[in-house]
């Protein structure tokens, strides 16, 4: 019998998208957390909302930087970016953001599994960057105890 898994989850994502497109959108405020789907719903990029439509996170070479929505999402098949929100409003600390300033131009020794976006921006939430925080999951549960963050909302669409 065929495992139907590898089928179902590009399937869901692609729903998921389509349905939070027709939901309300929210523009993020500084702080905020955000990610995009990778690999059609396999994996996610996390980085956070600094002002300005710039994002700082952390790239696949380990460098820490600051890009454009659309440079967030490039050369992933990500459709949509999603904003930590609490209800219906973007949630967010200016301290998280300070933090993934601070960071900026600095290298870390990039593992997809040990040493990811995730775990750095789990980091600029907690001030504790050497943290296990490694997957979506676990950063979501880290907004949700920081920022309170209960919801993820799509990044109005105009901003990319």
């Amino acid at each position: 019998m065929w495992n139907l898994l590898p089928f179902v989850t590009p399937f869901t994502s692609f729903i998921e998208g389509v349905v939070d497109s027709c939901r309300d959108s929210v523009i993020p405020t500084v702080g905020s957390i955000v990610y995009c789907e990778l690999y059609c719903g396999y994996a996610e990029h996390s980085g956070v909302y600094v002002g300005n439509d710039e994002i700082v996170h952390l790239n696949g070479n380990g460098l820490i930087e600051v890009v454009s929505p659309k440079g967030f999402m490039a050369n992933t098949t990500a459709i949509n970016i999603y904003v930590s929100c609490d209800g219906s409003e973007a949630s967010g600390e200016q301290y998280v953001a300070d933090n993934a300033m601070q960071m900026l131009g600095e290298c870390r020794n990039y593992n997809i599994i040990l040493d990811n976006c995730h775990q750095f921006i789990s980091g600029c939430i907690s001030s504790d960057f050497e943290n296990s925080c490694s997957f979506m999951w676990m950063l979501k549960d880290e907004a949700n105890k920081h920022l309170n963050t209960n919801t993820w909302r799509q990044w109005d669409s105009d901003c990319y």
